[in-house]
This record gives C-alpha cells, structure tokens and sequence, in this order.
C-alpha cells in the first residue's frame, strides 16, 4: 500500500481508526503533536514510505500512519459528508461483526467518532459502514443521527439562546474524563492534553476551536478574572499562554494537569492551582464575533450546512 495515496492523486483522507497520532515528522520517534478521530476528513499534502502528512479541520498538520486513513477522491470525499452518519456519544465502545454483544470485534470507537449510517436495524443495534467501507454493528443507544446533533447544537448556541445551558453540558463532558492521565497531543477520549481538553468538550456541544491554547486564547471575548463564570476558558503562563482550563464556577477550573482534575484558584485552598492567570475567554454567547470560533454544523469540513436537519 506504500505509496499508494499520491501515486493515484487522492488528495483527502478519511481517519479509519478510533484515534490517530499526527506527529511533527515521518517518524515514530518525533514528537506527537496533535490527534485526530474516526470519521473527519483529511487534507492530504505529502507522502513519505508509509507516513502521510495531512491538514485537519482545526486546522492542524502534521504526519500519521497511512493504514489510519481511508484515501478517497474529492467526489467520495463529499459524498461522505453528504451521507447520513452517526456521532458516537459514549466514551469507548465497539464495532461488531454482527447485531449481538458476542459477536467478534472489528474496531473499537470512542467519543466523538463518525461512522457512516448502514442500512437495517436488528433489536439494539444499527448498522453502519466505516471509512474504510467495512460493514459493521453498534448499539443504537451508543450512537446520535450526526445531522440532527448538529442542527441541534448550532440551535443551542444561536442568537438569544441561554449559553448557561451549552456551559453546562460542555463541564459535564469535561467531568466524564476526571481522572484521564495527561499526553502531551492528546484530543480524544483515550488521551488529552490541556487544549485537546477544552477544544472536545466544545466539540461534543458542536463548536469547532482551533486545536493549541495559542490559538484558543483568540477567541471569543476577554472578561475580567473576577467575572469568570462557568464554561469560560481560562489561560495561564507569564509572557504567553501555556495552559488553558475550563472554568466550571467561581474560583474553580477543570483541567488536564497531569490527569484531568479540579482544581481552586484560591491560592489558600488545599486544592489550589496557583499559576498566573493571563487570560480568561468566554467563547459561548459571542460566536460569530470574527474570532476563529465555528459551528460544526456550518463547517464544509464536516458536510455542507443545507444537509444539516434543524
């Protein structure tokens, strides 16, 4: 299969696996800058032996394993993200060869995952088709309609909307991974680092960040500190951004910090979190500001807007 991507000019890729690792070079022993999940669509920029370098939806570059991804032309590319699919909703589960707890196991899929919808249902399981085209079963508790989610969310966040409610299923996303060890380029449900955190904690409410907390500290508006409030994001560093939180109330902030955790910004609190504080962003209730905020519903990195069901 070496070789195979740029040797027939397929210049997009759908990720395959539940997670991919993109590292900073075509080597296993460079740095692991970022991840990326089943089902999103990638640019393809360049191939080497069998590492591909790619550009995700955030946008973020760097260099996978070829056997992640499903290559596909511009014309099957958008017909994936025209076809109707499914969002995973549970942290782990799998696909199963059959429609029965017992059958064999094809893959394992985790939080935030897409899978083409197949066709039938058989008592608690769907049917769906991987990027890779392989038919499989999931159970239909575990899975959402992706359009209908989408529509959902981007109603949920729209103009006069009461964003207390996003901030709320954003912090109970977060708490869903308490505990979670820290990876430096984690942004999936096995692994997180601090911006991989926040930017899928939004990403399960339908909005798009841009991938590092450089770039997430852009968006949104600034608010004193001393006006935080819950689904905020909070920056901290000295003369630039190195960390990012969620705030889930006054004084308090869940984070991945060595392990996702909760922590106090009272500096005499057992639990304290004592670093300076630069920033603190609130995203929700000012999205279409000009800052580099999207819903996933209006993204043609995801399927075009006219497909998505309010």
């Amino acid at each position: 299969m070496t070789g195979i991507l740029l040797s027939l000019l397929l210049s997009w890729g759908i990720v395959q696996t539940s997670s991919v690792f993109l590292r900073s070079a075509p080597d296993y022993e460079s740095a692991l800058d970022s991840q990326s999940r089943m089902g999103t669509v990638v640019e393809i920029l360049e191939q080497k032996g069998y590492w591909v370098k790619v550009r995700t939806p955030e946008p973020y570059e760097g260099w996978v394993n070829e056997l992640c991804l499903a290559p596909v032309s511009e014309a099957e590319k958008d017909a994936w993200l025209a076809a109707p699919r499914y969002l995973c909703t549970v942290e782990a589960t799998h696909v199963l060869e059959a429609p029965d707890a017992h059958a064999p196991r094809i893959c394992d899929l985790l939080m935030g995952n897409m899978l083409r919808q197949g066709e039938g249902r058989s008592g608690a399981y769907v049917a769906v088709v991987l990027p890779s085209g392989r038919k499989g079963w999931v159970r239909h508790d575990e899975v959402v309609d992706f359009s209908r989610w989408a529509g959902a969310c981007r109603k949920a966040v729209a103009p006069g909307s009461d964003p207390s409610v996003t901030a709320a299923a954003i912090l109970a996303t977060a708490r869903r991974f308490l505990g979670v060890p820290y990876l430096w380029g984690g942004m999936s449900a096995k692994h997180f680092d601090c911006s991989g955190l926040t930017g899928f904690c939004y990403f399960m409410q339908g909005l798009l960040l841009p991938r590092d907390a450089s770039q997430q500290v852009k968006c949104g508006v600034e608010v004193p500190v001393e006006q935080m409030q819950a689904g905020d994001l909070v920056f901290f560093g000295e003369k630039k951004v190195s960390h990012v939180a969620l705030c889930i109330g006054p004084g308090r902030i869940i984070h991945s910090s060595q392990l996702v955790r909760i922590n106090s910004l009272d500096p005499s609190a057992p639990d304290a979190y004592t670093r300076n504080i630069l920033h603190v962003r609130r995203i929700l209730g000012h999205l279409g500001d000009g800052t580099p905020v999207s819903c996933i519903a209006d993204s043609p990195c995801y399927f075009s807007p006219t497909l998505v069901q309010n």
